[in-house]
């Protein structure tokens, strides 16, 4: 009887601190409006390594994040990830190597690709 109630108390204590010490993977995020409208929403997780955009509006305006990194070259590249499908499932995602992970991003929306609203750069 001790041996197992001493075996449980040692998985108790070893679970206990292996959830107390993870964290939670976890994202910044913005939602772009434009017309009175909120057309989307785009993001980054917070280490950097996922970058994402979502179209939520059935307007045929779609959603871009465009997102900045450090190359291996050491300089500084823009790009972007879309979603323009409106409502329909899914959002367009990227995923960064540990190497190069997302520095800073926005979202945008508009027509045809254009960049009618966006939000203001923000950091993971």
């Amino acid at each position: 009887m001790r041996r197992t109630t001493r075996a449980l108390l040692t998985a108790f204590a070893t679970t206990s601190t292996l959830l107390l010490t993870m964290t939670p993977a976890t994202a910044s995020e913005q939602t772009v409006e434009a017309s009175g409208q909120a057309r989307g929403y785009g993001g980054a997780g917070s280490d950097g390594l996922r970058v994402y955009a979502c179209d939520t509006f059935s307007d045929n305006w779609g959603v871009r994040t465009h997102y900045t990194y450090q190359s291996s070259s050491g300089s500084v590249v823009t790009a972007t990830i879309n979603d323009a499908n409106g409502v329909t499932s899914g959002c367009g995602e990227q995923s960064m190597a540990r190497s190069a992970p997302v520095l800073a991003y926005r979202v945008c929306t508009g027509p045809a690709g254009a960049d009618t609203a966006c939000t203001p750069w923000a950091k993971p």
